[in-house]
């Protein structure tokens, strides 16, 4: 994943659907900011995924 763009809508969650994989998603606030307004990392997207 680059940090040299944001990662929007239908992006963002494809690169979540990527990292997280068959653990699905766990949602909580701050996604959009973080990874649309700014950017995110792997280890970032990581973070939303269930444990």
């Amino acid at each position: 994943l680059s940090s040299e763009h944001e990662l929007c809508g239908i992006q963002l969650v494809e690169a979540l659907l990527l990292v997280c994989g068959e653990k699905g998603l766990f949602y909580y606030g701050g996604i959009v900011e973080q990874c649309c307004h700014f950017y995110c990392d792997y280890y970032d997207l990581e973070n939303y995924c269930n444990t």
